[in-house]
């Protein structure tokens, strides 16, 4: 298992790191991660020097030192995660493949709260609730076993950070809270197993930790 660390700055940006999780496998999304955390220092950068008088800026000729030095490798890192983004867009974008696993990462859930522990791919499974329910929401690409199988095979370790996302809505989503209740999302799902099965839900080496970083 992976752990990334977030501050209280970055918790600002959660929705920029779930778009980093969009990327189609860990390696590359850590990549992500770390590009944003650098577009992120950019921003405060500017923040902090926005409006500032003369004065403070002679005074300070070290932070604008260092943020020269930094310019370079920032704004590769912001080329690269702006290819992450371009790739999470779009009608058949990575965006709905995310939004389709945290559907069945949901599923998965509540069959874990509900004490029931189905599994995915039986006959009346998580996978097949999920097709019926796309095929009746006219869901694109979320209509045969196959795909939808592809798809949490490859976001599995990731979806817990958008269903807490989910699950706060709007009002508290920058908070800690939200990656605490992240976190234990996260636990659910790899502490638990199908009846059928003696394999948890989810590997905890497939996953990403998220913790606050104070």
């Amino acid at each position: 298992m992976e752990t990334v660390l977030i501050s209280d700055t970055q918790v600002q940006f959660i929705e920029m790191f779930r778009i980093a999780l969009s990327a189609p496998d860990n390696r590359q999304r850590l990549r992500a991660i770390s590009n944003l955390k650098q577009e992120v220092a950019t921003q405060v950068d500017e923040l902090i020097v926005d409006g500032r008088s003369e004065e403070w800026m002679s005074a300070n000729a070290e932070f604008f030192r260092r943020s020269m030095l930094e310019a370079p490798a920032r704004r590769a890192a912001a080329a690269e995660f702006s290819q992450i983004e371009r790739e999470y867009e779009g009608s058949r974008g990575r965006e709905k493949k995310l939004n389709i696993a945290e559907h069945i990462g949901m599923r998965v859930l509540l069959t874990i709260k509900e004490g029931k522990f189905e599994g995915l791919q039986t006959e009346i499974g998580i996978l097949e609730q999920v097709r019926h329910f796309s095929q009746q929401e006219k869901i694109f690409g979320a209509r045969d076993h196959d795909t939808l199988r592809k798809i949490w095979g490859t976001y599995r370790g990731v979806v817990h950070l958008g269903m807490a996302m989910d699950l706060f809505g709007d009002s508290a989503l920058q908070s800690f809270d939200m990656l605490f209740l992240a976190e234990q999302i996260r636990m659910e799902l790899s502490r638990h197993s199908p009846r059928s099965s003696n394999k948890p839900y989810v590997d905890d080496r497939e996953q990403i930790s998220f913790v606050a970083s104070q």
